[in-house]
């Protein structure tokens, strides 16, 4: 996995750019529905379910988004595309 390595006044910042974990996601809203990591390569695939404007600085909205990767479906929100997403695995509804 690529690490991004960015200075910024002087103190270095590091990001591998995603997190998928059977549990949680951690990853970016990319063009035509793909799930990307921080250098855009395609992890899987997202659609938003919902959305509802809010009273930010970052974006004017708001979206709940389910994203599928290796077969697990997460939900979670997002800003939008190109924006970070943060998601929890969906319990499927015959397991306990």
């Amino acid at each position: 996995m690529t690490i991004f390595i960015d200075t910024h006044e002087g103190r270095s910042f590091e990001s591998s750019g995603v997190m998928v974990t059977p549990e949680t996601i951690v990853a970016y809203l990319g063009n035509d529905n793909r799930l990307t990591d921080w250098h855009g390569r395609t992890l899987g695939t997202y659609r938003e379910v919902a959305k509802w404007r809010i009273n930010s600085w970052l974006s004017t909205h708001m979206y709940q988004v389910e994203a599928t990767v290796d077969g697990v479906t997460y939900t979670g929100r997002s800003h939008g595309k190109g924006m970070l997403f943060r998601g929890k695995a969906k319990k499927a509804w015959w397991r306990s």
